[in-house]
């Protein structure tokens, strides 16, 4: 009598055959093969680009009014002069026009990382893909990898094309704004490390929340929203509550994107660690709860 043994049958998946590399080319794959996500990531660089050449049209207007104003009274308003006669911060800093256009990169690319999570737990797909990997904590890696990736590209290059469409309207003003301009090429890798990092935050709202809508309202209350309420602190008898508002995520990221030193302000170096820890405050907990929870 002959004895017929089979093999169990069940899922190879985790086994030695999942690599780092092929979670993260399966991610990849998630993600752009979507025409939507195409169309949408080629909309948000226009979009940055168009409200950043807006900002620039704004401020050459108001800068040329000035000039304009000036000449009447019979006075020479240099742009040395027009320069000092706005403070750093003030809005009006042309080695920052890069990040402009930086508030739509947030809102959109942030959206697009609460959806790259949430939208699995939606349609099931977190079943397989957690099946795939089990581990479960390189799926969440390689999907922050790809975001960040994506995010901070998409924002440098808008940021480079902003400041090519500024360079020559204020030039032709007299002002001497090109790539040497001191803050320019520092401002085009921070904006791109801001977005990375508002990315990164959607990646781990929508984790956490599991929910798309829910994922997006906190994201935006936090990054626009929040601001505002902030400015009302300000209002609050007592020094304090007047140094409060520039430890939001906002206002510590907007920080990160200046230079130099300001009296009663944070540094740029402290606020890119604080928005660094607001980073870090949600993605740690995050992958904690994606390892932990059931699918």
């Amino acid at each position: 009598m002959t004895e017929t043994r089979t093999a169990p049958t069940g899922s190879s998946a985790g086994s030695r055959g999942v690599t780092f590399g092929g979670v993260l080319r399966s991610e990849w794959i998630k993600l752009w093969s979507l025409m939507s996500t195409r169309i949408l990531l080629a909309l948000t660089l226009a979009a940055i680009v168009g409200v950043g050449a807006l900002t620039v049209l704004i401020r050459y207007t108001y800068l040329d009014e000035m000039i304009r104003n000036a000449r009447e009274q019979g006075q020479t308003m240099t742009p040395e002069m027009l320069e000092a006669s706005f403070p750093p911060g003030s809005g009006f800093d042309l080695y920052n026009l890069p990040n402009a256009g930086l508030q739509i990169g947030i809102l959109i690319l942030g959206s697009l990382a609460v959806l790259f999570m949430s939208s699995e737990y939606a349609t099931g797909m977190i079943r397989s893909t957690m099946n795939a990997v089990p581990r479960r904590t390189p799926a969440f890696v390689a999907k922050a990898i790809i975001l960040a990736v994506i995010s901070y590209v998409i924002t440098a290059i808008a940021g480079a094309v902003t400041f090519l469409i500024a360079m020559p309207v204020f030039q032709g003003m007299g002002f001497d704004l090109d790539w040497s301009t001191d803050g320019v090429l520092y401002s085009i890798f921070t904006g791109g490390l801001y977005v990375a990092g508002v990315a990164l935050i959607g990646l781990s709202l929508g984790t956490l929340l599991r929910n798309s809508a829910g994922g997006i309202t906190v994201l935006v209350a936090m990054f626009f929203v929040l601001s505002i309420a902030a400015g009302f602190m300000t209002l609050i008898p007592g020094e304090f509550w007047k140094y409060v508002p520039q430890y939001i995520p906002s206002e510590a990221g907007g920080r990160f994107l200046s230079i130099g030193h300001t009296d009663g302000v944070i540094d740029p170096w402290h606020g890119g660690l604080i928005f660094l820890g607001y980073v870090l405050l949600f993605l740690i907990p995050a992958m904690i709860a994606l390892k932990k929870r059931d699918v």
